[in-house]
């Protein structure tokens, strides 16, 4: 049972709605339309409902988004509001539709050419609002555009970062059936977008997953399937609409169309000459240990995901030597858990100062767990003067966007004044949030306040 599921949704003690339907429901995520009712008369809303909400950060960022985008009222539904209810926030949204693209074609069927241009016009247009301020979506799926009247709009926004190598480029949650391969690398920029739309506009024009991959559910083969598979059955395809798929999912991202070339290509239907002559040869089916080949093609998130494993099974020195070689080429996660064996000693000599660089080096391209450890060393004062003013600001870091062992720290310096005054208001909310997200530490912190607070009494 979903989480959504298994205790009451927000969206039932609202008072202003009402004819409340669920559209769809997957993690943390719920999606319903519903009746809105105010003093300027009846309205109806689509509102997403998203119960994860310990990455501050990242809510703030998409909610600034948003309001921008509603600038634009020819590409995106308009966002109205946001209600923060306990442990959820709800956004929203005009109505614009109920069925997802996912939902027009399996119900309706593929898309004609005429109407997949369409898409695709109208998808390009809403991508050169958001890349031209620096963000990519990222999430570009079929269950992510929606159907409307005479439009087509791309939603869920929650994954859109700003198009820089950064830790974020790093981290893939969930299934991975649409990926591009260079984020096995930590890299995305708007060359990510166009791929996941040319793997959109393949699904559109045959009802198929561009590489078969609607019922491989091993994480590691979807992947392995975005870096090495080619499309499938691109014969079935019209030759115009052949020709722009495969140039939209090269592998390589330099090798892509830019939303300049695709607005070119709905005039003319003109792809170059390098792309119109390739013949590849049908790449399909996946090796017996997909993780160990992409390892052996050098994809950093592989080389790391063996370093971990190497870690846990007590391999310290083959860890050590791959957190190495994915540090050195900039990947964040390895530079803290390379800073992690610094620090402890471990395969190495014990070095709080490179364990200090590792860590600073993984917080500068934003990880929170870089900073954590940072903060953690000065406050503990290893290997350098305590500097608590300095830990407070890293904590608040790293617990803004969502690390929850740094939120119980940050609580324990409102509540101790550790770096910042004593704000006992501060540290309840930040007890709360890490303990409603399973961190025990935080769950002892409020029990601790509770007791002083009986003893205060």
């Amino acid at each position: 049972m979903s989480q959504t599921r298994s205790v009451k949704n927000p969206i039932y003690i609202q008072d202003d709605l009402s004819d409340i339907k669920l559209l769809c429901e997957e993690g943390s995520l719920s999606v319903f339309t519903a009746k809105q009712t105010s003093e300027s008369g009846d309205s109806k809303q689509t509102v997403r409902v998203l119960t994860d909400i310990h990455n501050h950060y990242a809510l703030k960022r998409e909610k600034d988004l948003l309001h921008y985008l509603n600038k634009f009222s020819d590409d995106f539904p308009k966002f109205n509001e946001i209600r923060k209810e306990g442990f959820s926030y709800l956004k929203f949204f005009d109505f614009v539709g109920k069925k997802s693209l996912k939902d027009v074609v399996k119900k309706k069927g593929v898309l004609s050419p005429e109407e997949a241009k369409k898409l695709l016009e109208h998808m390009v247009s809403a991508l050169d609002k958001v890349h031209g301020v620096g963000f990519v979506h990222t999430r570009i799926r079929p269950e992510n555009i929606i159907a409307g009247k005479d439009h087509y709009y791309l939603v869920d926004w929650g994954g859109a970062i700003p198009a820089l190598s950064s830790f974020e480029t790093e981290v893939l949650l969930g299934d991975q059936k649409y990926c591009p391969p260079e984020r096995l690398n930590g890299e995305y920029d708007a060359a990510g977008d166009i791929y996941l739309l040319g793997c959109v506009l393949y699904f559109a024009l045959t009802g198929k997953h561009i590489y078969r991959l609607n019922k491989v559910e091993h994480y590691f083969d979807q992947l392995y399937a975005h870096a090495f598979h080619t499309p499938r059955k691109l014969n079935a395809l019209p030759v115009f609409w052949r020709q722009l798929i495969v140039w939209m999912t090269q592998k390589s991202p330099k090798d892509r169309p830019g939303l300049v070339d695709l607005q070119q290509w709905l005039k003319d239907e003109s792809v170059p000459k390098e792309i119109r002559q390739q013949k590849p040869e049908t790449v399909k089916g996946f090796p017996e240990d997909s993780l160990a080949v992409l390892a052996d093609s050098h994809y950093l998130y592989a080389l790391f995901k063996k370093a971990t494993l190497h870690d846990a099974s007590g391999d310290v020195e083959s860890a050590f030597n791959l957190y190495e070689t994915c540090a050195f080429r900039g990947y964040t996660r390895a530079e803290n858990n390379l800073g992690l064996m610094y620090e402890k000693g471990k395969v190495v000599r014990q070095s709080y100062i490179k364990a200090m660089n590792m860590f600073y080096q993984a917080y500068e391209k934003g990880n929170p767990y870089g900073a954590y450890n940072l903060g953690y060393i000065f406050e503990k004062g290893w290997g350098v003067d305590v500097n608590l003013a300095k830990a407070y600001q890293l904590y608040k870091y790293a617990a803004m966007r969502g690390h929850l062992a740094a939120q119980n720290r940050l609580g324990e310096c409102y509540l101790d004044g550790k770096g910042v005054d004593v704000d006992v208001v501060q540290a309840r909310f930040w007890f709360g949030m890490a303990a409603h997200y399973g961190n025990e530490m935080a769950s002892q912190n409020i029990r601790r306040l509770l007791t002083e607070t009986r003893r205060a009494v």
